[in-house]
């Protein structure tokens, strides 16, 4: 199982020309990682994607408008 650190994700949608879907977000992560991959952040390890995203969407890391998934940079950690 891979170990990858939230910031990866929080990248990926940095950079996304297209804003993501949870479904395309999770599509991307699964073809870079692996559907095996668990997350950690500063706090939790062993997240699912699902369990990432409940995560940062609760901490306003990511917000959701509409069907699109933005990195809130603002409140991005960075370190």
């Amino acid at each position: 199982m891979t170990q990858v650190h939230a910031h990866n994700v929080l990248n990926m949608l940095l950079a996304a020309e297209t804003p993501y879907t949870r479904e395309s977000l999770t599509q991307a992560v699964v073809a870079e990682y692996g559907e095996d991959v668990r997350f950690h952040t500063c706090s939790q390890e062993g997240l699912t994607l699902d369990a990432l995203l409940t995560f940062l969407l609760s901490r306003r890391k990511v917000v959701q408008d509409g069907d699109t998934l933005q990195a809130n940079p603002d409140r991005m950690c960075n370190h």
